[in-house]
């Protein structure tokens, strides 16, 4: 089974969400960000997927009101730094993102995250 291809973000009802091709679907994936659940959907074209994603979005925004369930996660302050690092530890790790079907971005913070349960 071979993995998705680099994803790419789209915005869907104002909504961004990533996309990647999966190839064992023959299809585009694409995943909402910024949500407290899970909310995915598929197509085949880029215009069916503004379709089945606003299909999708709808559905799971009316799931989390009738279930009272806060369908956005808060935004906190964003913070930056600046990170150094070797060339190839760059390309490893828009490998690794792409693998995870995120931005590097979101990986790097969800690597240390995960990091930093166990400290």
């Amino acid at each position: 089974m071979s993995k998705a291809s680099t994803p790419n973000t789209i915005e869907i009802a104002g909504q961004p969400a990533v996309i990647s091709y999966v190839p064992e679907l023959g299809a585009f994936r694409g995943k909402f960000l910024g949500l407290t659940g899970y909310c995915d959907f598929v197509s085949d074209s880029i215009q069916g997927l503004k379709k089945e994603g606003e299909i999708s979005l709808r559905e799971y925004l009316d799931d989390c009101k009738a279930a009272g369930i806060e369908a956005y996660t808060h935004q906190e302050k964003i913070k930056t730094f600046t990170l150094r690092y070797p060339e190839s530890f760059g390309e490893r790790l828009t490998q690794a993102a792409a693998e995870h079907e995120t931005s590097v971005n979101a990986y790097i913070i969800e690597t240390l995250n995960e990091r930093m349960k166990h400290a």
